[in-house]
């Protein structure tokens, strides 16, 4: 993968933070340096990689987390859960692994859970 302007950029501030990341706060904080487009095109191509996961934010926005497990292009290994705050949105990723459930007649190949309340600084 071409390492362009764009993807070291939104790379980078993936990496600096510690809870997921909306798209709406990417385009807004990246507006000045690159279109919707461009940040839309990168976000996909890094999830594509098995760099970064998303998430459905109990807000309907889709946020972005870089991986640390030993996702790939191939497969996202990163099944864990999520927890979002309902007062100030914030959305994190927790250290609870979860076990994927298998059956017979259906492959998952991915899981997102979401657990909505209120997180220790807003209670």
């Amino acid at each position: 993968m071409r390492n362009t302007t764009s993807l070291l950029a939104i790379r980078d501030y993936l990496q600096a933070k510690d809870s997921a990341v909306s798209a709406v706060e990417l385009v807004d904080f990246f507006s000045d340096r690159f279109n919707k487009t461009t940040i839309y095109r990168v976000l996909t191509r890094l999830e594509n990689e098995g760099e970064i996961h998303s998430v459905i934010g109990n807000d309907a926005n889709t946020y972005y987390a870089m991986c640390h497990s030993s996702c790939s292009k191939e497969h996202h290994n990163d099944n864990h859960v999520h927890m979002q705050c309902r007062k100030c949105g914030e959305l994190s990723c927790t250290k609870v692994e979860m076990k994927t459930p298998t059956t017979d007649d259906f492959k998952v190949e991915e899981a997102k859970i979401l657990l909505v309340g209120v997180c220790k600084n807003c209670q």
